[in-house]
């Protein structure tokens, strides 16, 4: 039993729509296997499959080949044995713009069912009936329905065997090679690409002509629409990876035949904008892409005038040929606002306007800001915000758009980029330009100079504000009497612009360019000559004229980007791609300027293609990054203490960028690469130099503890170093460490910061002791070494005394001393003792004298003796400890053997 309903849910649902068109559906059950003569004949005749199941299938047909195909296999199943039905009613078919389809008819059709079928029938609507009627050899005749289908007046079809019922398909292909047919390259690229594509050709046995380098043939049925599609797309593929110097870009259409001849004149016949078509991909209606199939792909023509309707242009590619890509980059262009029938506007690129008319007349001097505002909005605000400007658009007047256009949100920061992407050629910034005085851009800024007396800076304020047709007689009389000032001819440009004569404004740039005093003003009005031949259509010349630009001011990248953007409209976006990535090197906000760029439209799925590459990859390597970073936010604390001042900066960095890795946007993804690789570097730097300050003042911490171990070495009371020495020993210890560790570790470095400043004060404190030590020192070796001269003086006083006096009582008298003799007979004690005290008071004064004057030489000595028996005993022991060592490793070859 078949069941209608069982393949909805195989129907997405469609939300944003692309294009819709009204036709048949053919709902199929079988029973067994269903022949590949049925599958075949329905491809052949344009249906589009819409779902399958075990015993059925639905699909669409956008024209009345759906009753010549239900024909053909009427008559063939005469001969055949085919248990098969067919139910044919009109539908309407939609597609989503992300390539969904639907179909969308009555509920009461839905719930149809429909057991095994025994042999072939065709059921037609009633409302199909007369279409299908007026067909020739096709007979409608009403029936009782079969058993579950819908209770409506169906009519059963019968064909005449006789007739061939031949699909009404045909067209023309119709392949032109982009460039300039004068140059030698050209030729020699279009020879050899034409080589490859006619062997194309003959092996499809395909009749053509060539003329005016237009390669025209038709193609006669699906399968030989098939056929050329997949070959040519195969074969461009194959060319570019094997003889890439075969390769030529070309532009290929299909179109309907549509009773037109086949003859040289197709391609004028066409209406087709050949300027427009993107090279390397069939564009053909959205209707003859969707009867390709499966196989292949469309991509939406953006440049496409008519909406939602199934003859829209459309590029078609192989399925699986990068097509996995078809949707993954958000579609950034607002229709409403780039769609329309005028010329590209020169200011903004849009066709929606002219450029009297453009927004960008009254908008706000160019805003630095803007761009790093994009970047650091999400993918889906983005697409949010064209959508909603889409839809703005669409029922707002004049003052709701004005009111968008200033809008903070991100819907008016879009809208505003739109309008940004071309802000060096707009009217707005003549005033900036008029006045800066250096080539460099950003050091522009800085010297532009304020407005004079001119009367041209009231004329430029009316004209932006109210343009009118006397701007040209005033400005021309102001011309008359200041016939060499650049911004009188300059104005006049635009004025001549506004009025439509591009010509002429280009001839006052040129004019104006060569009476500005200033480089910048002069490169600026050469770069109005090159947009100027941009949107004449006069690529070569736009295209060299912005190298010239770009040789007088390298640092304005806009200017390359222009150029870039004339090669992609002259077809060559391919070979521009390159230089389109290293623009993006320089400046990642080109990736965005080039997502929302109308003008790349010739390019557009090449550049996508890439572009979603590049997206891929660094959306993948930024995932990376954020877990480095997680990883390098924790790592920070094995670095460095809680305080640290450098980890505190870094960690604010590291949250900055943390928060930047949830928004989906190329820019912010550059930001985060070249952030954490930035921060891991500087992180580097700080530690190496870190490291080798520690080196440096752990090797002072060291000399100066060593000149404390050299002091308290030699103190003479051991028993008052206890305290002192528990603390050198740890000093010590932590130098001797020091002295062995690797600081670029984090163990080791954090370590390093947590003991230098402990250290630090631990010296300080032991240096601080060590000089009460000194003193307590030199003073105990002062008071000893005057005692020991007080000792010997007074030693050789009192012997002089107890020698002496005897020796005056025993020859005193002989000598004449008689009264001394007698004195001393009678008062001997009193004088000894009085002798005493004087030869203690001089031992005294001459022991302090002498201590004064050779303390430091008895000190040195002392001290040298005192560090000649430490280093005697301490070699002696590393002696010993070598000696055991020798004794130890002896033992063990021993024990080896």
């Amino acid at each position: 039993m078949a069941r209608l309903d069982v393949l909805r849910s195989q129907l997405p649902e469609v939300k944003v729509l692309q294009m819709q068109a009204d036709g048949h559906a053919m709902w199929v059950t079988w029973t067994g296997a269903l022949n590949a003569v049925v599958l075949q004949t329905l491809e052949d005749y344009g249906g589009v499959k819409m779902a399958e199941g075990a015993d059925q299938a639905l699909w669409f047909f956008f024209t009345p080949d759906i009753f010549l195909a239900a024909a053909r296999l009427e008559s063939w199943a005469r001969f055949n044995q085919l248990a098969l039905i067919m139910q044919i009613f009109p539908v309407r078919f939609k597609v989503g713009r992300l390539g969904e389809q639907a179909l969308i008819f009555d509920e009461s059709l839905w719930q149809q069912e429909i057991s095994s079928p025994e042999d072939f029938q065709v059921w037609i609507h009633p409302s199909a009936s007369g279409l299908a009627g007026g067909m020739p050899g096709i007979n409608l005749e009403a029936k009782q329905p079969y058993l579950g289908m819908s209770s409506i007046d169906w009519l059963a079809m019968t064909a005449d065997s006789r007739l061939p019922y031949q699909s009404s398909f045909g067209w023309f292909a119709l392949l032109h090679p982009v460039g300039n047919p004068l140059d030698k390259t050209f030729q020699a690229g279009w020879r050899d690409f034409f080589g490859h594509i006619e062997t194309v050709l003959q092996r499809n046995k395909f009749r053509f002509t060539v003329h005016n380098f237009f390669l025209m043939f038709p193609l006669d049925g699906m399968r030989q629409l098939k056929s050329w599609c997949r070959d040519f797309l195969s074969l461009v593929n194959r060319i570019k990876e094997e003889k890439p110097e075969h390769y030529w870009p070309c532009v290929l259409t299909v179109i309907d035949r549509k009773g037109m001849p086949f003859n040289e004149d197709l391609p004028k016949k066409t209406g087709v904008d050949w300027d427009q078509l993107a090279p390397d991909h069939p564009c053909l209606s959205m209707r003859n892409a969707l009867m390709l199939g499966d196989e292949f792909t469309f991509h939406e023509v953006r440049f496409a005038k008519i909406r939602h309707n199934p003859d829209d242009w459309t590029t078609i590619t192989l399925k699986g040929d990068d097509d996995e890509t078809r949707g993954s980059l958000p579609h950034l262009v607002p229709g409403t606002l780039v769609l329309g029938e005028n010329a590209p506007c020169f200011y903004c690129g849009h066709r929606g306007h002219t450029p009297d008319k453009c927004p960008t007349r009254t908008m706000e001097l160019f805003d630095l800001s803007l761009w790093r505002q994009v970047a650091l909005l999400d993918s889906s605000d983005m697409v949010h915000a064209v959508q909603q400007i889409d839809k703005t658009l669409t029922e707002a007047d004049d003052v709701g758009f004005r009111q968008l256009l200033t809008d903070p949100a991100p819907t008016g920061l879009m809208l505003r980029a739109f309008y940004d992407i071309n802000w060096i050629g707009q009217l707005r910034n003549a005033t900036f330009f008029w006045r800066a005085r250096d080539k460099d851009f950003r050091k522009a800024l800085a010297t532009v100079t304020v407005e004079d007396n001119s009367l041209i800076w009231p004329a430029l304020h009316e004209f932006c504000l109210n343009p009118s047709e006397d701007a040209e007689k005033e400005l021309y009389t102001l011309s008359i009497r200041f016939p060499k000032d650049s911004r009188i001819t300059s104005l006049r440009g635009f004025v001549a612009l506004e009025s439509g004569d591009i010509a002429k404004a280009a001839a006052f740039w040129k004019d104006a360019e060569m009476f500005s005093t200033q480089p910048v003003a002069q490169a600026w009005h050469v770069y109005l000559q090159a947009r100027a031949a941009e949107i004449q259509g006069k690529l070569p010349l736009a295209i060299s004229t912005y190298e010239h630009v770009y040789r007088l001011c390298p640092s304005w990248t806009t200017v390359e980007y222009r150029r870039l953007v004339c090669a992609v409209k002259s077809g060559f976006a391919e070979q521009a791609m390159p230089a389109f990535l290293a623009l993006m090197e320089r400046d990642s906000n080109y990736f965005n300027r080039m997502l929302i760029d109308p003008e790349l439209e010739r390019g557009h799925l090449q550049i996508l293609r890439v572009m979603h590459q590049l997206w891929t990859s660094t959306a993948s390597t930024a995932k990376e990054e954020t877990t480095r970073l997680e990883r390098m936010k924790d790592e920070l604390a094995s670095w460095f203490l809680p305080d640290n001042p450098y980890s505190t900066q870094a960690s604010e960095r590291i949250q900055k960028l943390l928060q930047l890795s949830t928004i989906s946007n190329y820019v912010t993804f550059q930001a985060l690469l070249r952030g954490r690789g930035q921060i891991e570097k500087d992180l580097q730097t700080h530690v190496h130099n870190e490291s080798r300050n520690f080196k440096a003042q752990f090797k002072a911490l060291t000399a100066r503890l060593q000149k404390i171990q050299e002091e308290a070495a030699w103190f003479p009371f051991p028993r008052a170093l206890v305290e002192f020495n528990k603390s050198y020993s740890q000093c010590a210890a932590n130098m001797t460490w020091a002295s062995g560790a690797n600081f670029n570790l984090p163990e080791p470095f954090r370590k390093a910061q947590e003991l230098i400043h402990k250290e630090k004060d631990r010296i300080t404190q032991l240096e601080k002791r060590m000089r009460f030590l000194r003193i307590v020192r030199d003073s105990t070796l002062f008071v000893l070494s005057m005692l020991e001269s007080f000792f010997w003086i007074e030693l050789a006083g009192v012997i002089l005394i107890f020698a002496l006096l005897p020796l005056i009582l025993m020859y005193g008298d002989k000598a004449g001393l008689g009264a001394t003799v007698k004195l001393l007979s009678t008062q001997r004690w009193p004088i000894q003792k009085a002798l005493f005290f004087v030869i203690s008071v001089v031992a005294l004064g001459s022991a302090g004298l002498r201590t004064v004057l050779s303390f430091e030489s008895i000190r040195d000595k002392i001290l040298a003796k005192a560090k000649e028996a430490a280093m005697k005993q301490s070699s002696a022991r590393r002696e010993a400890q070598q000696q055991l060592q020798q004794q130890r490793a002896a033992r063990k070859k021993e024990a080896a053997k």
